[in-house]
């Protein structure tokens, strides 16, 4: 079984608190760490897993919160 590692290759700040923010050379995980990020501002390792992991989301783990007004896309 794949699991999805990648090595940040640049610093990324996004734009608001659905997106991941890391420095270049930091390791994300997918299953630990949860955003959105720019495919190119990583590099991509394919790691064997013994067991699959389901992370369950709900809708408000896509929301973000500015000035007591909600941004949802």
């Amino acid at each position: 079984e794949a699991m999805s590692r990648v090595q940040a290759t640049t610093d990324y700040l996004g734009p608001d608190c659905r997106y991941l923010n890391f420095k270049t050379g930091e390791e994300i995980i997918k299953g630990k760490d949860f955003g959105y990020f720019p495919r190119d501002a990583v590099k991509v390792e394919e790691v064997l897993i013994g067991e699959e992991v389901e992370v369950l989301t709900k809708e408000t783990d896509f929301l973000c919160l500015h000035e007591d007004k909600y941004t949802y896309e």
